[in-house]
């Protein structure tokens, strides 16, 4: 009979579990600080002339997220990255920056990261963390110089939070749908890129007392512009990404992101196409 009460108990607990319906409602504190950490590491190997040419980059960036003002209809938070560092390899060259080390920052590489830290932006989200208004919408940023280009393309996923979300677009606090949503349903998301394309397919795969665990899969098309041995460069790459992401059951703020994408794509030149393949793996915390 103890037997059976167990069975019957652990079956309600299963059935009670698929029967679950969460939906995308965030609260915020007024005050709260939010700090998001990225960090990535990015493998690319092109062929150039014959040769084939990797580069590495590991990287950290640090961004925060204040709430100045919270109520039910919605929540105005303001925007600032704190610090970016970066290991990189590639070319026969190695470049170290820690955006904290005051010679660092006074280096060749520091006037552009310091345009990245000393910017600042307001977004006002609606309670499922859809952009109703930005200020300013748009971030005018220094223009890299060749060097530091070339590392800014291989470090979008650190620097992706310095732009403003448009409106109507989700911030990056959004991640569940409006709508509520039980273990093994879908919902998606697609939007254009500049010079590009994104589109992702969301998939809830568990709730349990305290997490909501969520698995995706992206595809987008990619566009960047750099230089190369002293000839300017466009390359173009398809992005396929597979990931999971936490997300605090009772405040419906996410907790942490992981994702890896594989890309294949060329590299255009006045030597003819290269082709470039990549893979990025980058952990997303938020404390």
């Amino acid at each position: 009979m103890k037997k059976n009460w167990i069975t019957l108990a652990c079956l309600l607990s299963a059935t009670f579990a698929m029967g679950q319906k969460v939906a995308g409602k965030i609260k915020f504190e007024q005050g709260q600080s939010l700090n998001v950490t990225m960090q990535m590491k990015t493998t690319i190997a092109q062929q150039a002339m014959g040769q084939a040419i990797d580069f590495t980059v590991d990287a950290t960036g640090i961004h925060e997220y204040k709430v100045t003002n919270t109520t039910d209809d919605n929540s105005t938070l303001n925007h600032q990255m704190r610090s970016v560092n970066f290991a990189f390899d590639g070319m026969g060259q190695k470049r170290n920056f820690d955006s904290n080390n005051e010679k660092d920052i006074s280096g060749p590489f520091g006037k552009p990261i310091k345009d990245l830290l000393d910017k600042k932006y307001d977004i006002i989200i609606d309670p499922s963390g859809t952009t109703m208004m930005a200020l300013p919408e748009k971030i005018q940023l220094t223009e890299n110089d060749s060097r530091m280009a070339i590392i800014s393309n291989m470090m979008k996923d650190v620097f992706d939070l310095v732009q403003p979300p448009k409106q109507g677009r989700a911030s990056f606090f959004k991640v569940l749908p409006e709508s509520e949503v039980g273990i093994g349903d879908t919902w998606t998301e697609s939007y254009d890129l500049e010079g590009g394309k994104y589109s992702a397919t969301y998939k809830l795969a568990e709730v349990t007392d305290s997490l909501i665990v969520i698995d995706f899969t992206a595809n987008s098309v990619t566009v960047s512009k750099a230089e190369m041995m002293g000839n300017e460069t466009t390359t173009t790459m398809n992005n396929k990404s597979t990931g999971k992401i936490l997300v605090d059951k009772n405040t419906g703020i996410i907790r942490e992101k992981t994702i890896n994408t594989e890309s294949t794509g060329n590299t255009e030149t006045s030597f003819g196409n290269l082709p470039v393949t990549s893979r990025t793996s980058t952990i997303i915390t938020v404390k």
